[in-house]
């Protein structure tokens, strides 16, 4: 069973806007993100909605949307949407209703616009169950307060009907006596009664007799399946063995990038001698080192236990927190190339809610959300990717595939962890199907393999009379999880980088093929001169203090170990952070 889903459509007009539709676009999508956060439903949403926006919506969550509310100019035969061009977009209430009507799981729909009762008769002939309309045209205030109302109660464990009556509830205490009613639709003739507006406030709830229960329906409070198998029986028995599909998928997907893979592909081939610890070896040194050292523990055990659970979620949280990284410090770049990139509403929330992280919430945080938002923005914006293979990730998301479920499952897997509610009776079937999915996750990001991490530690500026200056870079490169001596490098460039930081490389002897990813990855030793030039401790970036007088990162290595920077230590890597949020969040004013 798929999660549900919300969908939230809004348009305006250029030539009669609507000053509080941007607000309660953002405070209704604010009330729900948690619920989407943590997978209990999906909440989509459209801030200049097109017709087409509305038919590919529907098409691509077919049987699963819940709600859909509507937030715009309308009337009783329309809704006004927006065209590509900005331009106001008649949809005809008729054909809505046809769409809208073939959605076996919708529950309600939330028509606020002016006058939209008219388009009752229609959704509710079409099969559609509840609809909330209004008899007149509606304050723009008093529409925007209203459907906030009513979402807040159903946040907070409220059902349609209960929701209904507490906005109708809220507006009341203005001090009108007026009243909004929930009304029954019977038969044919109710269509030709009189109006019921009159000493009435606008909204009105509508349903179907034949859909009683609708009025009782909740927003969901759990994950699609309350266990991981729904069926009570774990389809995996006797000790299963671990590490065998892992190691079968991963040695396919890397021996294209790499000679070594492809030769013990071959020696197997002629001998028996070449056992599974010379891929997982090779599998290992592959990956790029936080990675690599996640793999190599969850190698090393053999046994289907809690323990285990948590290291395929570590190495999972270590390969998405890489590839969030990664793109964040692209965006940066991008941004401060081109300041007039665009970047929509919904990447700023959820960069938003990657600035809320703190110590008591920051092991739950979605990184691939966060990375496919900022795809987004590639996207909209035509960005070629310096890894140019993550523009398979929108792909991904909009395809609903194996990448996509596995992500799922393991965003599931680390919330139960985190909540310790793993039923006991499912740890062994829960081993085997997150190996699974962790599988499909490090095949679809296999490319990695190709990058290489290194450390810029220190730069020396060469310079002769008559000559032009030559920049010699100290460089640990991150080679090997394997093996605890790294290699330094002291090439000579013509350009610069950055010191003291950590970039992933297309090939370490260029230093124009590189990309920075500070402050997010650091390398606590070469902020740490004293220490030795060829040791290399990486951690990456966790959550600020409240007061934002320092930033936290943890090791991927040891996870309980941390590391702060302050104005006291690491001045430049803190003052990092309110550059990035001041070039890529500014101040967006909705047009």
């Amino acid at each position: 069973m798929k999660e549900q889903v919300i969908v939230l459509a809004f348009s305006n007009d250029r030539d009669d806007y609507l000053d509080c539709i941007v607000e309660e676009r953002k405070n209704i999508y604010n009330a729900l993100r948690n619920h989407d956060m943590k997978g209990f439903i999906r909440v989509e949403k459209s801030e200049h909605t097109s017709i087409d926006d509305l038919f590919d919506t529907f098409n691509l969550y077919r049987d699963r949307i819940a709600l859909f509310h509507y937030g715009g100019h309308a009337g009783g035969t329309h809704l006004q949407l927006e065209s590509g061009a900005g331009k106001a977009q008649l949809a005809d209430a008729g054909g809505l209703a046809q769409l809208m009507g073939r959605e076996k799981e919708l529950r309600l729909v939330f028509l606020n616009g002016c006058a939209t009762k008219k388009q009752v008769v229609l959704l509710l002939d079409a099969g559609v169950k509840a609809v909330i309309a209004t008899s007149v045209p509606i304050n723009d205030n008093m529409a925007t307060e209203f459907a906030e109302q009513f979402f807040k109660a159903l946040v907070l464990k409220q059902s349609i009907g209960e929701a209904f009556k507490n906005a109708q509830a809220k507006m009341r205490t203005y001090g009108s006596a007026r009243e909004i009613k929930i009304y029954k639709y019977r038969d044919v003739h109710w269509k030709d009664k009189e109006d019921h507006t009159v000493g009435e406030m606008p909204w009105g709830l509508y349903y179907d007799e034949n859909h009683p229960g609708v009025l009782d329906w909740k927003l969901p409070d759990t994950p699609p399946f309350p266990t991981f198998f729904p069926d009570g029986e774990a389809p995996y028995k006797d000790s299963a063995a671990v590490n065998t599909q892992l190691v079968e998928i991963l040695t396919k997907k890397i021996a294209p990038y790499s000679i070594l893979m492809r030769q013990l592909i071959e020696l197997a081939r002629q001998s028996d001698e070449i056992g599974i610890g010379k891929f997982q070896s090779e599998i290992i040194n592959s990956f790029p080192i936080p990675v690599g050292k996640q793999l190599r523990r969850l190698f090393a055990g053999s046994t289907c236990n809690n323990n285990r659970l948590r290291q395929l979620v570590l190495t999972y949280n270590s390969i998405v927190q890489l590839t969030c990284f990664i793109m964040l410090s692209q965006l940066w770049e991008e941004c401060t190339k081109n300041r007039e990139l665009v970047i929509g509403g919904d990447f700023l929330r959820e960069l938003q809610s990657f600035y809320t992280l703190r110590e008591n919430n920051f092991r739950e945080f979605d990184y691939v959300k966060l990375a496919r938002a900022t795809a987004g923005i590639f996207k909209k914006n035509q960005i070629e990717y310096f890894v140019e293979e993550l523009s398979v990730l929108e792909e991904s998301f909009r395809a609903e595939d194996e990448f996509y479920r596995a992500y799922l499952f393991l965003e599931k897997l680390k919330a139960s962890l985190l909540e310790k509610k793993i039923n006991p009776e499912e740890v062994e079937s829960l081993c085997i199907d997150g190996e699974k999915h962790l599988s499909a996750v490090l095949s679809k990001l296999s490319f990695f393999v190709k990058y290489r991490l290194a450390t810029v530690k220190r730069i020396e500026v060469i310079k002769y009379r008559f000559k032009d200056p030559k920049f010699k870079h100290r460089k640990i490169i991150q080679y090997n999880a394997n093996d605890p001596n790294l290699a330094v490098n002291q090439d000579e460039h013509d350009s610069f980088t950055e010191h003291e930081s950590v970039f992933l490389f297309k090939d370490v002897k260029d230093v124009s093929e590189c990309l920075s990813l500070s402050p997010f990855v650091v390398d606590k030793h070469a902020l740490e001169p004293k220490k030795s030039e060829a040791v290399s401790l990486l951690f990456f970036y966790s959550y600020p203090e409240e007061s934002g007088s320092k930033y936290y990162y943890n090791s991927f290595d040891k996870e309980d170990e941390t590391f702060a920077v302050s104005d006291k230590n690491h001045r430049a890597i803190k003052e990092q952070f309110p550059e990035f949020k001041k070039t890529c969040l500014p101040e967006v004013k909705d047009k």
